[in-house]
């Protein structure tokens, strides 16, 4: 049965290939749509099941990875761009940390929204063209795509704000759409968040992830429309959208379902592949299961480049150096975890002193720097999403291999802090449930549970435990801290030639960087790419990026 999904999902790709050769003006397919929408007619249930799997593999090769979350991270407070050096623009991740987006030339705002309403569309054509049916395959299928129809229509007003709202298969006369209205846009997401979550079903028990495979589950759906209702709530100050977060996300941690796994420097690694922490992921493994990906190279884009550092013998040496932590953040983290030795903190980040005490055994090279300085480093080292050497396809023939490990969406730590915000916001957590919430997370860091909580701690807690995760930069628009977290956004250069001569002191240099912009009040959206303007009549830029 495998192999004749398999053979399946290869012609349902190349369908979606063929018809995404030619683009309408929301970037939605029209060339062959008759001969596609007929496939979709005549789908079976095998045939449901290939479609909807296309559709997780281009939401994880597309939307995920350094491009989604990538760039997010470099917009914050927590990132700097980095790569080789200042110079090194790939992606213009550095004219994104510097806070100097052109929307005439940022790749990934066109490919965000480009690849978001390909994603919106195919869903679309299952909902509304695969037959209704009672076979388990249908429903399911149907239901995951009105999972992912709304999580990406979410994901785009988190960019945009008012970007066109589809919510079906649009006709030959509807191809130029103007703005959406943000209100009637999340009303729609939770209305068909929740026809998800009616119809997805559950994993059978806690641990039991591997089992259910890489699919959307009840309570991944519900996890998502809790998130939906507290971003808006508090990035719109609507305390009625706020107050529906609440109970998702209160059902998901109340499922007994999931769980927080013992060590936090496992996560993100292979033996962690569906543990009771990931609510929903990618599968990474080459045939044991669906929806799969070997192409996944994510985790070179972080780890530490070989040419300006000696790579420690458990990660994987050819890295890209992205996304390094700033000093700002790893200040941050030592004062909250209280130390540097706390398993957060030596899971998230590592000092340069940190760095020098692993193991070099196989090396080639004395551990530290050379050929100084490390441009976009304050004497702090990525650590979170490195690449192991044992979480490498060796097998695959490709100088960037592919990692092992799965690639998760959301975890069950964050469900637990965005349900403390939310009871915190919503009912002061009048049964102190929140506060419960809270300290989970907080005693798996092994650091002191609080005996009551303030919305700073909840804030403080998400950045400690979310960091690399795609999440600062919505966090600071949403609580309206942006404006003095990122003030001094890109503003200076800064440099690190690991100790002083004859010290274990950091050498560290800073110098003024005239391009760096920091804060501006048109971020508080991004902005169309110039692409999009082109093609659509109706879509408008925003005011302040015009």
């Amino acid at each position: 049965m495998k192999e004749s999904i398999k053979k399946v999902i290869i012609l349902v790709v190349g369908l979606l290939f063929m018809a995404s050769c030619s683009q309408d003006r929301l970037e939605i397919e029209q060339l062959n749509v008759l001969g596609l929408e007929e496939y979709y007619a005549t789908a079976g249930p095998d045939e449901a099941e290939a479609l909807i799997v296309a559709i997780h593999n281009q939401y994880f090769a597309q939307l995920d990875g350094f491009i989604y979350k990538l760039f997010l991270n470099v917009l914050s407070d927590d990132h700097y761009g980095g790569g080789s050096s200042y110079s090194d623009n790939a992606n213009f991740l550095n004219s994104a940390a510097m806070l100097d987006i052109s929307p005439a030339s940022q790749t990934s705002l066109n490919t965000v929204y480009v690849q978001s309403y390909k994603i919106i569309y195919w869903a679309n054509l299952i909902i509304e063209k695969v037959p209704e049916s009672t076979n388990e395959k249908v429903v399911r299928a149907k239901a995951e795509a009105k999972f992912f129809s709304a999580l990406v229509m979410f994901n785009l007003m988190r960019w945009w704000g008012n970007p066109p709202f589809v919510d079906r298969v649009l006709g030959s006369d509807e191809l130029d759409l103007p703005n959406g209205d943000h209100a009637e846009i999340i009303a729609w997401c939770l209305t068909r968040m929740q026809e998800a979550v009616d119809a997805l079903p559950a994993i059978s028990g806690k641990g039991q992830q591997k089992a259910f495979g890489a699919r959307i589950s009840k309570h991944a759906a519900l996890a998502v429309k809790g998130k939906m209702a507290l971003w808006y709530g508090t990035r719109y100050n609507n305390s009625e959208i706020l107050a529906q977060s609440v109970e998702p996300l209160k059902a998901v941690i109340q499922s007994n379902l999931y769980g927080l796994i013992d060590d936090f420097s496992n996560l993100f690694r292979q033996q962690t592949d569906f543990c009771e922490e990931y609510i929903w992921e990618h599968n990474a493994a080459p045939s044991n299961g669906f929806p799969n990906n070997q192409g996944d190279n994510r985790h070179i884009w972080f780890t530490w480049r070989s040419e300006q550092i000696s790579i420690p013998d458990q990660f994987y040496a050819n890295g890209w150096g992205w996304q390094p932590p700033t000093g700002d953040f790893g200040d941050f983290l030592k004062a909250h975890e209280g130390g540097i030795e706390k398993p957060r903190f030596k899971g998230t980040i590592l000092t340069y002193d940190q760095v020098m005490e692993l193991d070099y055994e196989k090396s080639v090279t004395a551990p530290g720097i050379f050929s100084p300085p490390i441009s976009a480093c304050d004497g702090y080292f990525h650590r979170k999403s490195l690449m192991h050497y044992e979480d490498v396809f060796w097998d695959v023939a490709s100088v960037n291999r592919p990692c092992k490990a799965n690639q998760y969406y959301i975890r069950y730590s964050e469900v637990l802090l965005m349900y403390a915000e939310a009871q915190f916001l919503v009912n002061n957590d009048a049964d102190g449930s929140g506060l419960k919430a809270l300290n989970e997370v907080r005693r798996r860091a092994e650091i002191p549970v609080l005996a009551s909580m303030t919305y700073q701690d909840i804030k403080d807690e998400r950045r400690a435990e979310l960091w690399g995760e795609g999440e600062r930069y919505f966090d600071l628009i949403r609580w309206g801290d942006a404006a003095e977290k990122l003030k001094d956004k890109g503003k200076t250069y800064v440099y690190f030639y690991g100790y002083k001569e004859g010290t274990t002191e950091w050498d560290i240099r800073v110098e003024p960087r005239p391009q760096g912009l920091g804060w501006q009040e048109k971020y508080q959206v991004l902005p169309y790419h110039q692409n999009q303007l082109n093609a659509n009549s109706l879509l408008e830029q925003h005011p302040l990026w015009r």
